[in-house]
């Protein structure tokens, strides 16, 4: 079962994105067509099926990783909130082009850093906090140098 869940929780990853990617390009040929309901509500139905499945791999994880406990689950925690923050921030709070593309590249790279660290099998083995803090420093500085 917990196979079937995670294999969800990534094709929900992999929607939500897809998703974003068709708002983008809507957004940013300024059609009509970017306030379909299914546009409007199909991201936050992702998300809370996304936080579901995050809950229940939590809950039954065979490594014994929770968040706030390990840095390797709170790193992830982390990156899925900034990966939300950066599409908002790209269709909703961005206003010019300049800024919706620094969204995009934000969007992508906490997509890209999150599933970085998802693949980090010797720090979710190991549980060290310091590497996983690492990945967010580098994160971040990287944020900071494309702003």
């Amino acid at each position: 079962m917990y196979m079937i869940v995670k294999h969800t929780h990534l094709t929900i990853i992999a929607l939500t994105f897809i998703f974003f990617i068709i708002n983008f390009v809507l957004t940013m040929k300024g059609s009509d067509k970017v306030n379909n309901k299914l546009l409007k509500i199909g991201p936050h139905v992702l998300y809370a099926l996304f936080i579901c499945t995050f809950v229940y791999m939590i809950i039954v994880n065979p490594l014994n990783l929770y968040p706030f406990v390990n840095g390797w689950a709170s790193s992830k925690l982390g990156g899925f909130v900034l990966y939300v923050l950066s599409i908002t921030f790209t269709l909703k709070w961005a206003k010019s082009t300049l800024w919706r593309i620094v969204g995009l590249i934000s969007t992508i790279f906490w997509l890209l850093m999150t599933a970085r660290l998802g693949f980090a099998h010797h720090l979710k083995s190991k549980g060290i906090v310091d590497d996983a803090n690492a990945y967010l420093e580098l994160g971040q500085s990287m944020l900071t140098g494309i702003c």
